[in-house]
């Protein structure tokens, strides 16, 4: 984890790199491109036209969650060595114009006909933006979330998805995934891909994998297949913290992978759990759930870390 603390200090693409490769499981993140702006008036920066859109990351899988769907991700780096602004919304949509832009002529570029020529059976293409904004200036569980959510974006931007990716997302998946695979071997943690009803063939053979869908990267929930000696555990990672609700919704949504070659525990995770506050609770809830033993066959823990310092 000492690699991760390093790369904070270092450039906004490094972070991406390391981020969107060993965190997350992309085998490639393609960086540094540039393409044509075909919308050179409208994209103007200042007084002159735009030529050119330049791209910091771009990731692409056919998606386990859909049948015959590619997914592309263009990233956008906004790295600072500086604090959040303390009013960010007016750089948050300097970033999101930025990306959109990028996006717009993104479709119609030789890059975006080259990455889809790469794949076989797809019936549709999935254009995500992800901007990752992130600071060295302010604190890992700092975001910028919801000081911007309210933003009003102009009507004129075309884009289908943006997702943002902050300090505290960043550091949620530290806690949890990059954690994980420092404790146990990357080789022995993957992605657990649920069923969507919308990827019914390739389901039964690839039910888990080495990624995580673009579309889960916002998901304040991380569902893990760990092999862990003997064991293999299904993991749920949450961002939330406990409750009694969130919890019973957890075991009721980890009844549904029977799809995991022998699961034999139920991890459940969470930032904040007090064992003998939180513990009645749960075996009230339990009640309802006959098949999980607690510290037998289901266990209740925290995540705890953060990713500036995991020296």
């Amino acid at each position: 984890m000492g690699e991760w603390s390093k790369k904070i200090g270092e450039k906004g693409e490094e972070i991406v790199d390391y981020f969107f490769k060993e965190i997350l499981g992309y085998n490639s993140v393609l960086a540094g491109e540039s393409i044509k702006c075909i919308k050179g008036e409208k994209h103007k920066v200042s007084k002159s036209d735009k030529t050119t859109h330049g791209i910091d990351g771009l990731i692409s899988a056919k998606s386990p969650l859909e049948d015959n769907i590619l997914d592309i991700g263009v990233i956008s780096s906004k790295f600072t060595s500086k604090e959040y602004p303390n009013s960010p919304k007016s750089k948050f949509k300097e970033h999101i114009v930025d990306l959109a832009h990028t996006l717009e002529c993104f479709k119609f570029s030789k890059l975006y006909a080259e990455t889809n020529k790469k794949y076989t059976q797809i019936d549709r293409t999935n254009i995500t933006g992800i901007l990752v904004w992130t600071s060295n200036g302010s604190p890992e569980t700092e975001s910028i979330i919801p000081k911007v959510s309210n933003s009003l974006l102009d009507n004129d931007l075309i884009f289908e998805k943006i997702i943002v990716i902050d300090n505290d997302r960043i550091n949620f998946y530290v806690e949890t995934v990059l954690n994980a695979k420092e404790k146990f071997g990357e080789n022995n943690v993957q992605f657990i891909y649920h069923n969507t009803n919308l990827n019914n063939s390739s389901l039964p053979t690839n039910s888990y994998g080495k990624f995580l869908p673009i579309n889960y990267i916002f998901s304040n929930l991380i569902p893990l297949r760990i092999e862990n000696g003997n064991n293999i555990d299904l993991v749920l990672f949450s961002k939330d913290n406990f409750d009694i609700e969130n919890f019973s919704q957890l075991l009721a949504f980890a009844k549904n992978f029977d799809h995991l070659d022998s699961t034999q525990r139920v991890i459940i995770s969470y930032p904040e759990f007090n064992e003998l506050i939180d513990t009645p609770g749960i075996s009230s809830v339990l009640s309802d759930f006959n098949h999980y033993k607690l510290n037998k066959n289901l266990f209740v823990r925290t995540h705890l870390s953060n990713f500036k310092n995991l020296s």
